[in-house]
């Protein structure tokens, strides 16, 4: 009974490890997702950069992106072109990864600046450099 109990636990801890490190594949790359308002978008990440562009309004907004473990960074915004939206330079949100879908993107919980999303999950989609400059 006692090695039964041992096997289930390293294999619960094995499972845990695995979903922990599929994130990694949505450290840099190019993503999309919904605001809270319903306009998409489109996200670049690269190197210590995400780069965020709303093609409804065409704001451009640049984070620093700081990466805690494997499933959970932080952005920080760097620069943008809105005007209503420089007031928010230097705030800093927390992102965590809270399910993966593969190659497809991964489900989010933030503590979004407006507390728009602040314990709602929310999709961001993994999309190819094609689709992120056609949709651009």
């Amino acid at each position: 009974m006692k090695k039964l109990v041992i096997l289930l636990c390293v294999l619960l801890l094995n499972g845990y490890v695995n979903a922990q490190t599929e994130c990694s594949i949505y450290h840099k790359g190019y993503f999309m997702f919904t605001d809270s308002l319903g306009n998409t978008i489109l996200v670049h990440r690269k190197n210590k950069y995400q780069y965020e562009y709303n093609r409804k309004t065409k704001v451009k907004t640049q984070f620093r992106i700081n990466w805690n473990n494997d499933c959970e960074y932080t952005i920080t915004q760097a620069n943008t072109n809105s005007k209503s939206r420089k007031k928010y330079r230097n705030t800093v949100t927390k992102v965590v990864i809270s399910k993966s879908d593969g190659g497809n993107g991964y489900y989010y919980t933030c503590s979004c600046i407006d507390g728009s999303l602040k314990g709602k999950e929310n999709f961001m989609k993994k999309i190819s450099k094609q689709e992120f400059y056609d949709l651009y």
